[in-house]
């Protein structure tokens, strides 16, 4: 016979408790299942169609390998699968947290209720003992059952995508690679003064004659609803700019055959709290270049933000570097390195220790590494140039010209050489790196040396010449230096002796570029000169007037110059939009 004391009030409150919370817990362990197995069976559904499609398109490659719109397409679907993926994956570990705790609230508090339900109360409670076997083989079916389903589930989201799809995110790789060869790079106008930063294209259809009053020339006119002072880039049929004020960053998409805004990025910004920051009239908000790998398009303005958009205009992630403290604003703009944007964030002083040289995952913004660089706050560009059967990352600041390995950040070489505010970036001409000194000098260094290479490596200093906004450019046999004033000096690029001077009697701010043989330089007052160049001087050709002020350097595309006004993006082009 089972007798039974009567329980006290505490002890059937926490019963009910117990009874309440594991109920709960069930409800939401089953719910947390239902949305894990949808999860699973949609990430199946999706993984078998967008492969299906993507085999059909590589089907199509095969016969068409030159397809550019073709390979961005199976480009665009793998990423956005993968991208579709990762989100998933992250939901499923979320929902499989949050299941797991539902278990362990039910199955705990059962437990519990079992053992406070077993307590005796008085001297003549007494459990039956078939009835605990019984409920013992009860919870253990029940946790048989509970992981079954839970394994049941892992499987489904391990198993729902092919084979080599999964490989290929476990190693963080695709079929193709995230970001455009070099010979794409080299057929597109990717960064400030485009591929290799070096001012020069061997396009031979590009334009020299047009009349903005008379529309003669101009297939379009577009006003960049935001003010700043970074050049255009493109890429195939797209063009970007930035642009930004007080409390607005934002990135613009142009169609190159329309002049269309495609779209508007808007980049956040951190906070800064109660500290005023104000920027020169000279520099701005967004006076860096953009960059794009082909993939990805990236942004910084003066207020430190970095960000990275697809071509599609979403933001695919943002991070602040802080507010960089800088003389005249921050200016240097963004360079690319496979799959990575690298950031000059160079500030304050050089004993302040805050300078630095980051490579930031393009599709994550996972920081990859960072140098830190002795020198203060520089308003030069980095560079990616190959040496040899390798890529050096050169960068210039007072008073160190210093060679990177863009893969790790490891420094390869410096040499002591410049001074004062760096402005304009240096070039590769022939096997040398060319920088300048403002108002001083420029130098060449040659590029083959290790450690410090000052007493070894700089193969001439000129004093005759010393920009300090314009960056050079090179045709192989002359390095030529253009000066905020107007005047143009060649150099002897075995020597550095100086060959002659032409005179431009117009401001530029706008670094020049060397078209098929040709020179384009563009003044502050929105003329561009365009002339041949030969052993005595410049040889005038064509002066075109844009009736708008000018201050970034052009983009330059087949039958196309895109040109940044103060309010307007212009394309002058031959023929037809």
């Amino acid at each position: 016979m089972i007798s039974k004391a009567p329980e006290s009030g505490n002890s059937i409150q926490l019963q009910k408790v117990l009874k309440k919370a594991a109920v709960a817990g069930a409800i939401f362990s089953l719910v947390f299942l239902t949305m894990l197995i949808i999860n699973g069976y949609q990430q199946y559904v999706s993984g078998v169609n967008t492969y299906s499609v993507i085999t059909e398109l590589k089907q199509q490659l095969l016969s068409q390998p030159d397809d550019e719109a073709l390979i961005r397409e199976i480009r665009e679907l793998d990423r956005d699968y993968r991208a579709g993926r990762l989100r998933q994956i992250d939901f499923s570990a979320l929902s499989s947290l949050m299941l797991l705790i539902s278990a362990i609230v039910t199955i705990g508090a059962l437990k519990w209720h079992a053992y406070s339900n077993g307590i005796n109360p008085g001297p003549c409670i007494e459990i039956a003992e078939p009835f605990r076997r019984r409920s013992l083989g009860q919870s253990r079916i029940a946790l048989f059952v509970f992981a079954c389903l839970l394994t049941g589930t892992w499987l489904l989201i391990e198993r729902n995508t092919p084979t080599e799809w999964i490989s290929q995110l476990n190693a963080g790789i695709s079929e193709e690679p995230e970001y455009a060869s070099i010979e794409e790079l080299a057929r597109n106008w990717n960064r400030f003064r485009g591929f290799g930063g070096a001012g020069v294209t061997p396009l031979t259809d590009i334009p020299t004659r047009w009349d903005a009053a008379g529309g003669k020339g101009i297939l379009w006119k577009t006003a960049i609803p935001l003010p700043g002072f970074n050049s255009p880039i493109a890429w195939q049929d797209r063009i970007f700019l930035s642009g930004a004020n007080e409390g607005k960053r934002q990135v613009y998409c142009f169609d190159a055959s329309s002049g269309s805004i495609l779209w508007t990025g808007d980049v956040p910004t951190a906070p800064v709290g109660d500290k005023k920051f104000k920027v020169m009239e000279d520099t701005g908000y967004a006076a860096p270049t953009m960059a794009t790998d082909g993939v990805r398009v990236y942004v910084i303005f003066a207020t430190g933000d970095l960000a990275a958009f697809d071509f599609s205009g979403r933001l695919l992630w943002h991070k602040s570097l802080g507010i960089p403290v800088s003389l005249y604003g921050y200016a240097s703009s963004l360079e690319v390195w496979k799959d990575r944007v690298l950031v000059q964030f160079d500030q304050a002083g050089a004993e302040d220790k805050k300078s630095s040289l980051y490579a930031f995952d393009g599709a994550t913004g996972n920081l990859v590494w960072e140098a830190k660089r002795p020198v203060p706050n520089s308003w030069t560009s980095p560079l990616v140039v190959p040496i040899g059967d390798k890529y050096q990352l050169i960068t210039v600041g007072d008073p160190w010209v210093i060679a990177y390995d863009p893969e790790d950040g490891k420094e390869i070489w410096r040499a002591n050489c410049v001074k004062g505010d760096v402005g304009a970036s240096s070039i590769l001409a022939g096997d040398r790196i060319i920088a300048i000194a403002p108002d001083l000098h420029n130098v060449a260094i040659r590029t083959d040396g290790a450690g410090d290479v000052t007493a070894t490596h700089i193969a001439w200093m000129n004093d005759d010449v010393g920009p300090t906004i314009v960056s050079p450019v090179s045709d192989g046999r002359r390095v030529y230096f253009l000066d905020t004033y107007g005047t143009l000096y060649a150099v002897n690029i075995e020597d550095g002796q100086l060959i002659y001077e032409h005179d431009f009697n117009e401001n530029t701010n706008a670094s020049p570029t060397l078209v098929a043989g040709k020179l384009y330089v563009l003044s502050v007052e929105g003329i561009m000169f365009t002339g041949t160049l030969d052993e005595k001087g410049f040889n005038l050709e064509e002066s075109n007037a844009l009736n708008e002020k000018c201050f970034a350097s052009p983009a330059f595309m087949p039958g196309r110059i895109y040109i940044r006004g103060e309010e307007h993006l212009y394309c002058i082009g031959n023929g037809n939009p």
